[in-house]
């Protein structure tokens, strides 16, 4: 093999070592922040609506980051299901609304 191959080749490993590793630093980085930032949220969630109960903000402190994460991915999916029965809640109570009104005329009708 000659010198040059032998450069290009080289040249070529340290590019592909030093791309993997930029990738891992940052997949590891942007885990990180999304763990923070989870932790960020569960900690404000107990300061604004369970009037910063002492004993949950030291457990939030305390969870393992996974077991926070999965906490929190939790809650954001209890929170797609109770909009959604919100909506179909809504629709069933302007539907039972419109069959009350639609008894109450057809009650009037039969009566007269």
């Amino acid at each position: 093999m000659k010198t040059g191959s032998k450069i290009l080749l080289g040249i070529g490993i340290t590019t592909t070592l030093a791309a993997t590793g930029a990738y891992l630093a940052a997949d590891a980085i942007v885990e990180q922040i999304q763990t923070r930032r989870n932790r960020y949220k569960v900690k404000t969630f107990v300061r604004d609506n369970l009037k910063g109960n002492e004993r949950i903000l030291d457990f939030v402190d305390r969870i393992d980051n996974d077991d926070l994460n999965h906490l929190v991915n939790a809650v954001e999916k209890l929170g797609k299901v109770r909009n959604k029965a919100g909506v179909y809640a809504g629709s069933a109570g302007n539907a039972a609304n419109e069959l009350t009104a639609t008894l109450k005329d057809w009650l009037r009708e039969y009566r007269h």
